[in-house]
């Protein structure tokens, strides 16, 4: 049996995935089922990585001992219900209890026992030790749905013309904030109206409201698709670059029955305003500086596929390679990605906290490192 090597995993599990979609409802308190250290880095530690108080005040751990190791974590989960309780933290919540590695390796399946303490409480297997924190966020999504959605929605439930789901951010997604208002100028620059924002701004009591929409779009192509498809309305990928938000303008208005006028004086005043400096740019002398300088990419799905549309096939610059995430086979790992680093560097570099560590080690002066990932 060959042994493969993984050099500074990019992905992180199911487990962490499912965490930041349930970690945005404020009417959930979770538990974990697991030791103080797999919780205490998830919940206090790396969720948006900053050194702001904790982001997840309503995680709570069973701290699982050497014991519980032994003889199942029934116990440890018990007594933890049963303080959050006494405190009262479980107040106006409703009660969801994750598993993790560490809980699936002894087979913690608390399904059966979560029902017995709390008849309205849930129990999510995240499957931790096989799946990545892409998949664990899908399937959270369209659990979500599932056990707090779809059993609330009455039969006769029609969408309200022109309003628009947006599926995505979760926690622990690069520079969420900021795509997410962008997502939303651009919904609401045709005459569209937000719906929500899910799960990023609503709550288990709002999700059976993901029904009254028109049409969703999927802010990540990593992860949302599933709940899109489930919803059984139109649904459309958020854009990435001029091009595919022009197209994509036209399609959600085409979707909505927005009028195409309206549409276009929208797609007109951008170009007059926000890519008046992206057009300068490309279309002054200084242009021909995009067709010399090449860049490597490694980020997300979505964001490496859409910098590579964005500046390659609009600009002009020379994409060396991109590694997305999830990754796909014929892309580089990050032991071949530390091997181009080090043997040449491009010019540019979109990436993580690696591939500044590998630019570092290679003394790649010349490359400009810019963050486009976590970690």
């Amino acid at each position: 049996m060959s042994i493969t090597l993984i050099r500074d995993i990019s992905d992180t599990s199911s487990y962490w995935g499912a965490s930041w979609v349930f970690g945005c409802f404020p009417d959930v308190h979770i538990v974990c089922d697991a030791p103080i250290g797999c919780y205490n880095l998830l919940g206090m530690a790396v969720t948006d990585y900053t050194d702001a108080l904790p982001h997840m005040a309503n995680l709570t751990p069973t701290s699982i001992r050497e014991e519980d190791v032994i003889t199942g974590t029934a116990k440890a989960l018990i007594r933890t219900i049963d303080d959050l309780r006494t405190m009262g933290m479980l107040e106006g919540k409703h009660l969801l209890v994750v598993s993790t590695a560490e809980s699936e390796m002894i087979s913690a399946d608390h399904a059966q026992l979560v029902k017995q303490i709390d008849p309205e409480a849930r129990f999510f297997w995240s499957q931790s030790l096989e799946q990545d924190e892409w998949v664990g966020r899908e399937r959270a999504l369209v659990f979500a749905w599932e056990q707090y959605g779809k059993p609330f929605v009455a039969s006769d439930v029609q969408p309200r013309p022109r309003t628009v789901n947006i599926i995505g951010p979760t926690l622990g997604c690069f520079n969420a904030p900021s795509d997410l208002y962008e997502l939303k100028r651009l919904i609401t620059g045709i005459g569209a109206e937000i719906n929500l924002v899910y799960p990023y701004e609503g709550s288990i009591a709002t999700t059976p409201k993901l029904a009254e929409a028109a049409v969703s779009v999927v802010m990540y192509r990593e992860f949302g698709q599933g709940l899109a498809e489930a919803l059984g309305r139109p649904y459309l990928f958020a854009p990435f670059g001029v091009f595919g938000t022009t197209a994509f303008l036209r399609e959600l208005g085409q979707l909505l029955g927005i009028e195409p006028e309206r549409v276009e004086a929208f797609i007109n005043h951008e170009k007059r305003t926000t890519l008046q400096p992206v057009w300068d740019l490309w279309r002054g002398p200084q242009s021909d500086w995009f067709a010399t300088v090449d860049c490597a990419i490694v980020a997300a799905r979505s964001y490496a596929d859409g910098l590579r549309s964005f500046l390659g096939d609009e600009l002009g610059m020379k994409i060396a390679w991109i590694s997305g995430r999830p990754r796909r086979d014929d892309e580089p790992d990050n032991i071949e990605i530390r091997k181009r680093l080090h043997t040449k560097a491009p010019a540019f570099v979109f990436g993580s906290i690696n591939e500044k560590i590998y630019l570092a080690e290679a003394n790649a002066r010349g490359t400009h490192y810019i963050p486009a990932t976590f970690p």
